[in-house]
């Protein structure tokens, strides 16, 4: 990992820490049904044009998250995510994200308005796009893996999200490690980096390793 790299997802995790911007109120009468979607935006960057964010915010509590970062001078253009589970906290009435790394904080300034919560004057605001794809990002994910029978499941750490995994992409290398490790039918820590398909329910299709990293014979998520 390079430290221009290092040093853009150190900036990430801090802005995603930073406390609370009290002059945000969340209105009281919407309903959290009503929470779920795909918020879109661009958040302010010191020395950037903006920062490209778009939040998918499922219905059964995961969510996904994903950054932009443009070309600044030296500093190649890179993206970053973040996923896991999101909860509305009634008496804050705020929107929190548990994911790898700090949480983040929304006020819901409107039913389609989310403002991060943070120390900037600048606002940090996503609006709602009904039109937006659904995630397909290739992402890095820690996980359960088993096979049987020559096929193979995941169910991702921070999600809990399980999906078979297809015959595709890096699947040879992860069979492979797998059986090496011993797994024989039963569940093992893998890292990987690959991509869901998602049925028309919204429920996870299937998930492509595009690249798989490693695997541990011991522990759980």
């Amino acid at each position: 990992m390079t430290l221009n790299r290092i040093v853009i997802l150190i900036v990430f995790f801090l802005v995603g820490s930073c406390g609370g911007d009290g002059d945000v109120e969340s209105p009281p009468n919407l309903p959290i049904n009503s929470l779920p979607g795909v918020y879109v935006g661009v958040f302010p960057c010191e020395g950037c044009p903006g920062i490209p964010t778009t939040l998918w915010l499922r219905s059964d509590g995961r969510f996904f998250f994903e950054q932009e970062y443009p070309a600044v001078e030296e500093r190649e253009a890179m993206s970053a995510h973040n996923l896991g589970r999101w909860n509305w906290v009634v008496d804050e009435r705020t929107l929190t994200l548990q994911g790898s790394g700090p949480a983040r904080r929304f006020a819901r300034q409107d039913a389609d308005t989310l403002m991060m919560r943070t120390d900037s004057d600048l606002e940090h605001r996503l609006g709602r796009d009904a039109s937006a794809p659904d995630f397909s990002a290739t992402i890095r994910m820690v996980g359960m893996a088993r096979m049987r029978g020559g096929n193979a499941w995941f169910t991702e750490c921070l999600t809990g999200l399980e999906a078979p995994v297809k015959k595709d992409g890096d699947f040879a290398r992860f069979r492979h490690q797998y059986r090496s490790a011993g797994g024989q039918g039963r569940a093992v820590v893998v890292e990987l980096e690959g991509h869901f398909s998602w049925s028309p329910g919204g429920a996870p299709g299937s998930l492509t390793i595009d690249r798989f990293v490693t695997v541990k014979a011991e522990g759980g998520c």
